[in-house]
């Protein structure tokens, strides 16, 4: 298939079933904002290389979409199913490390849709006592319970239930390109592509390169015999992200796709996949591209 003198290969990204929560994160200023949530994601790019958790940031909120009427910036994370445990307790702790940002508050964001349990962090990890030597009080703010938290600054505050998705899935594709600067500009257009779409993230930063997958490597394309690099491709570069529902991954993946076959020097858009013996969701990248 061909589109925008791109090609299109005929096959699937292959991806896994996680659990996702989403919350957006407010403070004074656009920055403080922005601080907070690089601090919550933290390095969070892949659990598959020692990550605790698979984590992005989103977006910046819109002005007047918080609830409290500051700057805000959504983030998602999220987990393999049977980990519920883990992943809660990792977004605890990443939850007291953002009260070192002042004027910080964290809202439950999770988007309308997908199948949802309720975790009680607060109440969960005792974290009035183990966290903040029971000097927290709580308020409601546009009926949300928030525990608050005095602070040297002020306070910080977060509310204390957080919604789960149990049916979010991973997403990505392999970019070909002529050279380093087609590719990275490739995906970084796709990786702006996913602002449109909320609760689908990039994981961590979004731009991968792989040095694992030796047949993907193009200055190891004349050294191993299965090699995936086709005649004038001089660099790879993958997109990893994730959503909160299979639909909307899908929808996000196929934006992020037409995205990137539009820049200047992308010879190819394929995926990996391993046989549909790897995550049980497939995602055909030419019928996401429409």
């Amino acid at each position: 298939m061909k589109g925008n003198t791109v090609e299109v290969y005929d096959t699937f990204a292959e991806a896994w079933t996680l659990e996702v929560a989403r919350v957006l994160i407010t403070a004074m200023t656009s920055e403080l904002a922005l601080g907070a949530a690089n601090q919550f994601a933290g390095a969070a790019g892949s659990s598959m290389i020692g990550s605790a958790i698979n984590a992005g940031i989103e977006r910046a909120a819109f002005p007047g979409e918080t609830p409290d009427g500051r700057p805000g910036v959504y983030v998602s994370l999220a987990h393999i199913p049977d980990n519920r445990e883990g992943m809660v307790k990792e977004i605890e702790l990443r939850v007291a490390l953002a009260s070192l940002v002042p004027t910080v508050t964290i809202f439950n964001a999770m988007i309308p849709g997908p199948e949802t349990v309720s975790v009680n962090l607060h109440e969960k990890f005792a974290m009035s006592k183990e966290r903040w030597s029971n000097k927290d009080t709580e308020r409601e703010v546009a009926g949300r319970l928030i525990a608050v938290v005095p602070t040297t600054t002020g306070e910080f505050a977060y509310e204390k239930c957080l919604d789960v998705s149990t049916g979010g899935t991973d997403g990505h594709f392999v970019c070909f390109a002529v050279n380093a600067a087609s590719a990275v500009a490739a995906i970084l257009a796709a990786k702006d592509a996913l602002q449109a779409f909320d609760g689908v993230a990039p994981m961590g930063y979004g731009l991968e390169q792989v040095f694992r997958e030796f047949d993907y490597i193009p200055s190891l394309r004349t050294e191993i015999e299965d090699t995936k690099i086709p005649e004038g491709v001089g660099s790879v570069l993958n997109l990893l992200m994730f959503g909160a529902s299979a639909d909307v991954m899908a929808k996000a993946m196929g934006a992020s796709l037409n995205a990137a076959a539009k820049v200047p020097g992308v010879l190819a858009l394929t995926a990996m996949n391993f046989g549909g013996q790897f995550g049980k969701h497939k995602y055909f990248l030419r019928e996401l591209m429409g």
